[in-house]
C-alpha cells in the first residue's frame, strides 16, 4: 500500500522541489560513513596517545553537533569529559590540560578560527577537522595535524565526516572507548534504514511522520543520554532543511520549567507536535518522568508522538533516529513545496557581517 498518492506525486517532483538534491546526501549517509572511517582510519595513525583532563571539541553549526553526537554515543567510555565549544572564546578553565578539537567544514568559521587563536601555540595537544579554509591553513603552519575532509556540502549533510574521525581520534589517542565492531555491524543496517526512508511504501516511516506532523511546530524531546545530541540535531534540520521553527528540550530539565509553559496560549499549544525520543538505556526515574509528563502534555499539544523502537547497538541506535529526523525534515520540505537546501538568512547574515 502506498503511504500516500500526495507522498508519492512530491516523492516524483524530487528534481523540481529539490534541485540540489538535499535527499541524495541523505541516500549517500551509508557511503559517507564508510568513507569518514576510512578517513579517520588513516588520519589517527599519525598520532600518538594524549594525555588530557579534557576534549574540548570548537566548532559551530553542522561541525560542532558531531562533537555533541559523539559525547552522546560514548556516554561512560570517556575517559575524560567532553565539552563543545560554541563561540569566540574558549572559558580560561577550559584551556589547561586540554585536548583541542577544531572542527569547522568550511576551515573558515568565524567562532571557530578565534577559538584557535586563543590557544595558538598554548597547547601541544590539537588537531583540525576540516575541508579546507582558513583554519587548515593555519593548522599546518603551526604543525597540528589536519584531518582532510571532502568539500562541496552543505555542512549539516557532512555530518559522517564531523562524527568517525572526531570518534576515531579519540579512541585511537586514548581518551575513549568502544565496542570491537561496533562500527561494521552499524553499516549494513543504517543502509537498509536509508533505503527505507526513500521508499514509497507504507513501511516508510519519515513519510508517514512528515505528513502526521503537517503544518504542526515540532517540539523534539529525550531523556539526554544517547538522545540528546539527537534531538538538538531533529531542531536544527527542521530549521535548516525544513524551514521552519523547531524547539528541543531534555526530560527531566523540562519538568522543573517547562511543563508549566503549556497552560497558556492555547491557541499556541493546539499546533505543537510533541515527539519523544525514546531508548532503551534512558534512566528509569527518567523514563518515570517523561511518562507522566506526557500524560500532562497529551491533552494540551496538537499532538504526541513516541518513538522508541531503535534496537541493536549505541551507534545502531542513534545514527537511526538520527537519520529518522534528517529525512523527516527534507519530507517537511517537500510537503511545503520548499528546497530543503538554501539557507538564505544565514548566507544574509554572513554577508551583513562581513560588511
Amino acid at each position: 500500500m502506498a503511504v500516500e498518492p500526495r507522498f508519492t506525486d512530491l516523492l516524483s517532483g524530487r528534481a523540481s522541489v529539490d534541485p540540489s538534491d538535499m535527499l541524495g546526501l541523505l541516500e549517500a549517509f551509508p557511503e559517507q560513513m564508510a568513507l569518514a572511517w576510512k578517513i579517520g582510519d588513516a588520519f589517527v595513525s599519525r598520532l600518538g596517545e594524549k594525555d588530557a583532563s579534557r576534549i574540548v571539541v570548537c566548532g559551530m553549526g553542522g561541525s560542532a553537533i558531531g562533537g555533541d553526537l559523539v559525547r552522546s554515543y560514548l556516554g561512560n567510555n570517556l575517559r575524560v569529559p567532553l565539552h563543545v565549544n560554541r563561540g569566540y572564546s574558549i572559558p580560561e578553565s577550559a584551556v589547561d590540560g586540554a585536548f583541542f578539537v577544531f572542527s569547522s567544514y568550511s576551515g573558515n568559521t568565524g567562532e571557530a578560527l578565534a577559538a584557535y587563536d586563543q590557544v595558538r601555540g598554548m597547547t601541544a595537544g590539537a588537531v583540525a577537522i576540516t575541508s579546507g579554509g582558513e583554519l587548515e591553513a593555519r593548522a599546518r603552519q603551526d604543525g597540528i595535524p589536519v584531518c582532510s575532509i571532502p568539500g562541496g556540502m552543505p555542512p549539516r549533510s557532512a555530518i559522517a565526516y564531523s562524527f568517525f574521525p572526531l570518534l576515531r581520534v579519540l579512541v585511537h589517542v586514548g581518551l575513549a572507548t568502544m565496542p570491537a565492531g561496533e562500527f561494521e555491524a552499524a553499516v549494513p543496517i543504517v543502509s537498509e534504514t536509508c533505503a527505507r526512508f526513500l521508499s514509497e511504501t507504507s513501511d516508510n516511516e519519515a513519510a508517514e511522520l512528515a505528513l502526521r506532523i503537517e503544518g504542526k511546530l515540532p517540539f523534539v524531546y529525550s531523556c539526554g543520554g544517547l538522545f540528546e545530541a539527537v534531538a538538538r540535531r531533529w531542531s536544527c534540520q527542521f530549521n535548516e532543511n525544513g524551514k521552519t521553527l523547531a524547539h528541543h528540550a531534555i526530560f527531566t530539565e523540562s519538568n522543573h520549567n517547562e511543563i508549566v509553559g503549556w497552560k497558556a496560549l492555547e491557541t499556541v499549544r493546539s499546533s505543537i507536535a510533541l515527539i519523544s525520543l525514546e531508548d532503551e538505556d534512558d534512566h528509569e526515574m527518567a523514563r518515570n518522568q517523561r511518562d507522566v509528563a506526557l500524560e500532562i502534555i497529551k491533552p494540551l499539544a496538537g499532538d504526541v508522538i513516541r518513538k522508541g523502537d531503535f534496537k541493536g547497538g549505541r551507534m545502531v541506535r542513534m545514527l537511526c533516529a538520527m537519520l529518522l529526523g534528517d529525512f523527516v525534515s527534507v519530507y517537511t520540505a517537500y510537503i511545503n513545496n520548499l528546497d530543503p537546501t538554501p539557507v538564505s538568512n544565514i548566507d544574509f547574515l554572513k554577508e551583513r557581517l562581513k560588511n
